[in-house]
């Protein structure tokens, strides 16, 4: 067993979102509005992702505030998930957050909407621990 993934039997890397994902209150973890939940699935479907397919969550460094949103759809068999990494549920859809970005980001409550309007479409999100949001709504300071 490596510090990335767990090794089942056959000696290949065992998945293990979908079994440590769990639904937390929102404030508690990072949820999904129904809305980004349905645009997540939409997207899946269209594209025809696997089943091993996870939203990756993280903060970095920059944009006007501090720091700045991460947001992927990753594959769990391409891009396995770490020991330490916080697994969230939400509308049946796996997010996982590194534990660095959840503590550093102060990312307990935030919930990930998805706006359709005429200045564009997008994701967004919504951390009540941030004290200071850029204009844009890409980056914030906790």
């Amino acid at each position: 067993m490596n510090a990335t993934t767990e090794t089942g039997a056959s000696g290949s890397a065992k998945l293990v979102v979908r079994d440590r994902a769990k639904e937390v209150p929102t404030e508690a973890g990072i949820g999904l509005s129904e809305k980004a939940a349905a645009q997540i699935k939409q997207i899946l479907e269209k594209d025809n992702y696997p089943d091993t397919m996870y939203l990756f969550v993280a903060v970095k460094g920059g944009g006007c505030s501090g720091f700045q949103y991460v947001l992927d759809l990753r594959d769990e068999a391409l891009a396995p998930v770490a020991e330490t990494d916080e697994i969230f549920l939400s509308h049946g859809i796996p997010i996982v957050c590194d534990l660095k970005s959840f503590v550093a980001g102060n990312l307990g409550g935030t919930t990930i909407d998805y706006q359709d309007g005429l200045m564009g479409a997008g994701f967004t999100f919504s951390n009540p621990n941030a004290k200071h949001t850029c204009g844009c709504g890409s980056s914030y300071s906790p």
